[in-house]
């Protein structure tokens, strides 16, 4: 009976896992959206796979893409159906997330796609709000732009002119103090 214990245990260590996902969320597709190998991806989707597709992180294939800025990866995904605010396990769209990193292509792309500008997250932070914390002054601009609540708070109380400001980023908080 050990030995077929054993056997099942060798077994399910050496095999492959069912999902397409790797233990640490590295997933071939997933760094093909980073990367913006949109070849790998649209292969991928038009193998029959899902195109709201999690890491094992719970973060959808859209934020990888949006979060690079790989506009041609994120024009695939969308192409082929992908929801535009999915959000991950805290909550992030992948607006929410392309104006995290300064995505600024992303972040026009997901707008004129659809994408819904003033989301928030579990911690009350917008798009906006993310895109000032991290001091990116085309981000803040196009979603003032595209219409963006520069009022709305986060669950500290923190509107996205605080978090500039208490950043450091003067670019950022004159064009929201200029917004207001």
């Amino acid at each position: 009976m050990k030995f077929w214990i054993a056997m099942l245990a060798a077994l399910i260590l050496i095999a492959e896992p069912a999902s397409a996902q790797s233990l640490f969320g590295g997933d071939e597709v997933f760094i093909a959206a980073r990367n913006g190998d949109s070849v790998a991806v649209e292969e991928y989707l038009l193998g029959g796979n899902n195109v709201n597709a999690r890491d094992t992180k719970k973060v959808p294939l859209l934020q990888h893409a949006a979060a690079a800025d790989e506009t041609k990866t994120l024009l695939i995904l969308i192409k082929h159906g992908a929801q535009l605010d999915l959000t991950d396990k805290l909550g992030n769209t992948a607006l929410i997330q392309a104006a995290a990193y300064g995505a600024s292509r992303a972040i026009d792309i997901l707008l004129e796609s659809g994408a819904k500008i003033d989301l928030e997250n579990r911690q009350g932070e917008t798009a906006l709000i993310k895109a000032a914390q991290s001091g990116h002054l085309e981000a803040v601009e196009i979603l003032l732009a595209k219409g963006a609540n520069s009022e709305i708070s986060d669950f500290t109380g923190r509107t996205a002119l605080d978090h500039a400001d208490q950043n450091r980023h003067r670019g950022v908080a004159k064009i929201l103090k200029q917004g207001s």
